[in-house]
Formats: structure tokens, C-alpha cells, sequence
């Protein structure tokens, strides 16, 4: 059934809030994707507070120009699922990705990185960065390395010192 005006002004209001505040948006292609696929797909996404929805590239080009991101490149003759992320730059991207390598019916198409649009290529790239928790993790290693390197230092000085007794211990 088609919808009326009013459902699309709703729709177009929607698609635009969310994307004012979205760090990152992935679009891809999902056809012939089956049902059971799309919604594991979203489900990785909801997992991440990640939102998708299908919706018609005549309304994401209005949401585009709403927002002032330049939607002159999108020239798609189907309908796209839209994955939106407010929090994190990489997850739209990583999970569209790896997604992509088991369902082969989804394929990235482009994205938009804070306000900018991004080639296909570009989304790509980004999906194979680490995402905030692991490069915490890394910086968070990183400053505790010397610590650590000075502890096992003091360290090897007792163990040194434990291994001389025992040894007198055994004669």
C-alpha cells in the first residue's frame, strides 16, 4: 500500500533528526537478501546501537541536503538499507562488512563519515580500524607497559635472589 504524504513528511523528519547527530552512515545494497538474513543483520547492528531502516534514495537525498552533506553522488535506482550509528564511527561499517562476507547479497555501498560523504572504498577502509574499546584497550596497554617493564625488573632482582638461597638450600 502506498503511503501518504503525511507518512512520507513523517518519514523524511525522522531520517533527518537521526542523521543530524550520526557520526557515521553506511548505505548498502540488500537485494535478494531473505528475511532471516536481514534481520541477523540487524540484530549485529542493534547489538551496537546501530539503527537501519530501508528507505527510498529520493528521501535520503532530501535527508542529505536537509543536513547540508552534498547527495549529488548518489545516483542508485533501487532502494538502500541505511545504517546509522550516533555513537561510534566504525560499526556501521565493520558490521555491514562482516555481514558482507557471509550473505553475499549485501554489499556497502557508500557512507557518510561526520558530514562528509565517503566512497565505497573509503567505508571499506574504515571498517578495518580497531573500534573504541579495542584501541582503549591498546592505549590503556601502551601506558601500563613501562610499569609493568619496571615491576618484572624489581622482580627479576627477588627471583634471582630466591634462586641463590634455594640452591644453598640443596647443598
Amino acid at each position: 500500500m502506498a503511503k501518504t504524504r503525511q507518512q512520507k513528511e513523517q518519514d523524511l523528519q525522522e531520517l533527518v533528526d537521526r542523521l543530524k547527530d550520526a557520526k557515521s552512515v553506511v548505505l548498502a545494497d540488500y537485494r535478494g537478501t531473505t528475511v532471516k538474513e536481514i534481520d541477523s543483520f540487524r540484530r549485529a547492528l542493534g547489538n551496537e546501537a546501530v539503527t537501519s531502516k530501508v528507505y527510498k534514495i529520493s528521501l535520503i537525498k532530501k535527508a542529505f541536503e536537509a543536513n547540508g552533506i552534498d547527495a549529488s553522488s548518489l545516483d542508485y535506482k533501487t532502494p538502500v538499507i541505511l545504517s546509522v550509528s550516533q555513537d561510534d564511527e566504525v560499526a556501521p561499517a565493520r558490521i555491514a562488512k562482516n555481514i558482507s562476507k557471509d550473505v553475499k547479497t549485501i554489499s556497502i555501498l557508500s557512507g557518510v563519515l561526520d558530514g562528509q560523504f565517503a566512497s565505497r572504498e573509503q567505508v571499506l577502509a574504515l571498517a578495518d580500524l580497531p573500534s573504541k574499546d579495542e584501541l582503549r584497550a591498546k592505549v590503556v596497554g601502551t601506558i601500563n607497559a613501562p610499569v609493568s617493564g619496571f615491576v618484572n625488573v624489581l622482580a627479576g632482582n627477588l627471583r634471582g635472589l630466591i634462586n641463590v638461597l634455594q640452591a644453598a638450600s640443596q647443598k
